[in-house]
């Protein structure tokens, strides 16, 4: 058996939620075949799509909002939407003929509309899963031959239903995280979490935040974070990815109390040490914190999925959010004074409602290309 597995660069979530499908599907003995959508597109657009992104994230969060709410608006039957698949017909087409998938799967919604139109003319006829990886769905991911949609909760499942999916394509599963944030590893790390502090350096008399989004330009040049820094009293891990600047800002401080980090492969090992997470509201990393029964205090999410995700984090009581890097210190220093506050906070973590994850994925996809997924002139009549 052959999975087709799309995902899309635009950010980490998609590829992370692809890589933690690959891997239980692998495990299986299932072959998977990895596309990168955005490396479909022409590299003029490639380049210009992600530098808008960026910049309308970061400098016009209203702009990003806006644009974000416009395109989950558009029927799928358009024109506009018609034309923005037509773009990948072509190599929609070659990908299969060259793959021979039985079961297509995609973590980003424009590859299953793509198939969709295939599918629409009888070209193709393979299974379909669409996976979605924020607290919230989009309408892009409204697609009349998409066979099954895997969503993170119950109340997903109903906004997708009232875009006009049916109830009965739709299964909640959670967002699929790796292995490494199962329950067994998760609390095997977190009775480890003295010795992984002591291990990275730091003190394990006092607790340890850690600060993502380096990447994503969350510290920004603000002189707020590095004077909060340098008088709280906790200790600080910041992760600055590949943000050399920020590596070199934060990299020479002469504190024990501070460390700069590079990309970290083993994030969930410093995830389990520490005792709060501040960072962005992505799908993914609010998913491995709860998985990691971390607090998390998420800063300025822009309209859109954040919003969305932050208000599923806040609902559990995991996680506060603020408007303003004045608010966050704020916070840090109630938490310096009252750190039962965290405590609490970790306990609403733990209490998450439980899902199949990738298990459940998994198995549906198996059933999927035993069932239906052959390569064969019923599955693909008009591929040859």
């Amino acid at each position: 058996m052959k999975v087709l597995l799309f995902t899309a660069s635009f950010g980490d979530g998609h590829n992370q939620a692809a890589r933690a499908v690959q891997e239980g599907l692998e495990q299986e003995g299932i072959a998977v075949h990895w596309v990168d959508y955005v490396d479909w597109l022409h590299p003029a657009v490639r380049s210009f799509a992600k530098f808008s992104l960026v910049q309308s994230v970061q400098k016009m969060p209203s702009l990003y909002g806006l644009f974000y709410h416009s395109m989950s608006r558009i029927p799928p039957s358009s024109t506009f939407q018609r034309r923005l698949h037509h773009l990948g017909i072509r190599k929609m087409r070659q990908c299969l003929r060259h793959v021979k998938p039985d079961v297509v799967v995609s973590t980003f919604p424009t590859p299953m509309g793509v198939l969709s139109e295939l599918k629409a003319a009888r070209v193709a006829q393979v299974p379909s899963v669409g996976i979605l990886t924020d607290y919230t769905a989009h309408g892009q991911w409204v697609q009349e031959y998409t066979d099954v949609y895997f969503v993170p909760t119950e109340e997903v499942a109903n906004e997708l239903e009232q875009l006009g999916v049916d109830r009965d394509k739709i299964k909640v599963s959670g967002i699929p995280l790796r292995r490494r944030f199962s329950s067994a590893n998760v609390q095997n790390l977190l009775k480890r979490r003295m010795e992984l502090r002591e291990k990275f350096g730091f003190s394990p008399n006092l607790p340890l935040i850690l600060l993502s989004g380096g990447g994503e330009g969350l510290l920004g040049d603000s002189a707020e974070w590095e004077e909060a820094i340098r008088q709280s009293g906790l200790q600080f891990a910041i992760l600055c990815a590949h943000n050399e600047r920020l590596l070199r800002r934060y990299g020479g401080w002469q504190d024990k109390r501070v460390q700069a980090l590079e990309f970290r492969s083993d994030i969930e090992d410093w995830m389990a040490a520490s005792d709060l997470l501040i960072t962005k509201a992505g799908g993914l990393t609010i998913s491995e914190a709860l998985a990691m029964e971390l607090p998390m205090l998420i800063v300025k999410p822009i309209p859109g999925q954040e919003i969305k995700n932050t208000a599923y984090a806040e609902q559990k009581g995991a996680a506060v959010r603020v408007d303003s890097v004045a608010e966050a210190v704020r916070f840090i220093q109630h938490v310096e004074l009252h750190p039962e506050k965290l405590s609490n906070m970790r306990l609403a973590a733990r209490s998450r409602p439980q899902y199949g994850g990738v298990e459940q994925i998994v198995s549906v996809i198996r059933d999927l290309g035993e069932s239906q997924g052959k390569w064969d002139k019923q599955a693909y009549p008009g591929i040859s």
